[in-house]
C-alpha cells in the first residue's frame, strides 16, 4: 500500500490559462492532498493542460517557474497528464469534438510532445510519467476511413521524441492509448492488436527502435469504457502483460447501468448537452448518445442490461432498475490489491461533476473528490480474500 499512487484527473477543472490552473491547484488539489496526507496517504497531481496553455508553458520559462513554485508550495508532485482533450473540454458543447485533432493530424503530435517536454521539467529524473491519449480518433458513419498508417507513424514519432526526452532528462514518459466506446479503438484487445500490428511486430517502424516503441507506448485502461463495451478488465490487464505491453495508468471510473427496462426513463433524464454518452446494450444494441437511445427506445428496452458512458461518482450506486457499475470497480480494485507487484497509477476520472449538479451531494467539489479517493483506497485496503485469483498483470 505504501507504493500506491492514487489521484484524480485534472480535466474536471477548466484550465484556460496559468492563473486558472494555479487557482484550481489551490482551491481543489491542495485540499484533496491535505485530506489524503491526514489519512496517511500520498498524493500527486493528475494534470490536464489544453493546447494553448501547454504552448504558453513551453515558451515561457517564467510561467513554468510559477507553476513549479506552486506545486512545491502545496507539496503537489506531478504524477500524470491527461493529453486526450486538446482543448475546449469545458465548452458548452464538447461531444465528438473531443476527438479532434486525431492521431493523423500533426497538431495532435505537437501537442502531446509539448506536454511531455513541459512535464519533464517539473519532475525529477527517474520519474515514470504516464500520459493518456485518445483511441486514435473517431469516425462518424459514412466518413472516410482512418489513415491508420499515418496514425501509427505519428505515434512512432511521439515514442522517438519521448526517448529523446528520457535520454536528456532521465524522465520516462509513456503515452497510454485509452480505448473508448464507438471510437477507432473500442477495447483493450483492439488497442493491443493495433500496437502489435502497426508498431511493435517485425520492426514495423524501422526508424524507431522496437525497444523505444515498447518503452514509450502502452495502454490506459478506463474501467467505465470497458464496462460499457462489456470487456472484462481483469482479463484485459492479464492479456496486456502476456503481450509485454505497458500499463502505466488505470482510470478508475464507473458508468450508469440500466438493469431492467423500467430504468430507461431514469437513464434518459441524465441527457445533457456537453459530453458524449455512448450507450451499449448487452445484446449489442448501440447508440452514440442518449438522445439516440430515446429515438431507439424499443430496441434498448429489449437489449437486456444497458450501460452508458456517463462517469458517475465512484461512491454512488443504488439497487433497482438504474444504478452504476460500482461492483465491477470493486472487483477490479480488490483483484489489483492481491497482485504481488506494485499496481499502475490509479486516476479517478469523474469529470462530469459540473453537469451532474448536486447529484450525489452538494459538498464543495474538493470534498467530493477527496471522498472518491478515500472510497477507492478503502476498497483496496479491504479484506479481499474472496477476490478472483488471476495471474499477475504487473511485470
Amino acid at each position: 500500500m505504501d507504493s500506491l499512487r492514487l489521484t484524480y484527473c485534472g480535466n474536471v477543472h477548466a484550465a484556460p490559462d496559468l492563473p486558472a490552473v494555479v487557482a484550481g491547484l489551490r482551491a481543489h488539489a491542495g485540499p484533496v492532498a491535505a485530506a489524503a496526507r491526514a489519512a496517511g496517504r500520498t498524493f500527486g497531481v493528475g494534470a490536464w493542460w489544453p493546447d494553448e496553455l501547454a504552448t504558453a508553458l513551453a515558451n515561457d520559462a517564467a510561467a513554468r517557474d510559477r507553476l513549479a513554485a506552486t506545486l512545491r508550495e502545496l507539496d503537489l508532485p506531478l504524477w500524470t497528464l491527461n493529453v486526450f482533450p486538446f482543448g475546449g473540454f469545458h465548452d458548452a458543447v464538447v461531444k465528438t469534438s473531443v476527438y479532434r485533432p486525431d492521431w493523423a493530424d500533426e497538431d495532435r503530435l505537437r501537442y502531446t510532445r509539448t506536454c511531455a517536454e513541459v512535464a519533464a521539467t517539473l519532475v525529477p529524473a527517474g520519474t515514470v510519467l504516464p500520459l493518456s491519449t485518445l483511441p486514435l480518433g473517431y469516425r462518424a458513419p459514412g466518413a472516410p476511413p482512418a489513415d491508420l498508417r499515418m496514425m501509427a507513424r505519428n505515434l512512432a514519432r511521439c515514442a522517438s521524441a519521448f526517448a529523446a526526452i528520457e535520454q536528456r532528462t532521465g524522465v520516462r514518459c509513456v503515452l497510454a492509448i485509452e480505448p473508448e466506446p464507438l471510437c477507432l479503438l473500442e477495447t483493450v484487445a483492439a488497442t493491443a492488436d493495433f500496437l502489435e500490428r502497426w508498431l511493435f511486430d517485425e520492426a514495423a517502424w524501422t526508424t524507431v527502435p522496437a525497444a523505444a516503441l515498447r518503452r514509450h507506448l502502452g495502454v490506459c485502461v478506463d474501467l467505465c469504457h470497458l464496462a460499457v463495451v462489456g470487456e472484462d478488465p481483469i482479463g484485459a490487464l492479464t492479456d496486456l502483460v502476456a503481450r509485454g505491453i505497458e500499463v502505466p495508468k488505470i482510470q478508475v471510473s464507473s458508468c450508469l447501468e440500466v438493469r431492467e427496462p423500467a430504468g430507461l426513463d431514469a437513464l434518459l433524464a441524465f441527457a445533457e448537452g456537453r459530453y458524449l454518452h455512448q450507450t451499449v446494450g448487452a445484446d449489442g444494441t448501440r447508440a452514440l448518445d442518449l438522445p439516440d437511445v430515446a429515438a431507439a427506445r424499443p430496441s434498448f428496452a429489449a437489449a437486456g442490461r444497458v450501460r452508458s458512458h456517463y462517469h458517475v461518482p465512484l461512491f454512488w450506486d443504488q439497487d433497482g432498475a438504474l444504478g452504476s457499475t460500482q461492483r465491477e470497480v470493486v472487483r477490479v480494485l480488490r483483484w489489483l490489491a492481491l497482485q504481488p507487484r506494485p499496481m499502475p497509477l490509479l486516476e479517478v476520472e469523474t469529470y462530469t461533476w459540473h453537469v451532474l449538479g448536486d447529484f450525489a451531494g452538494d459538498a464543495p467539489l474538493h470534498e467530493r473528490l477527496a471522498r472518491e479517493l478515500a472510497w477507492v483506497h478503502a476498497q483496496i485496503a479491504a479484506d479481499s480474500r474472496g477476490a478472483t485469483s488471476v495471474s499477475s498483470f504487473a511485470r
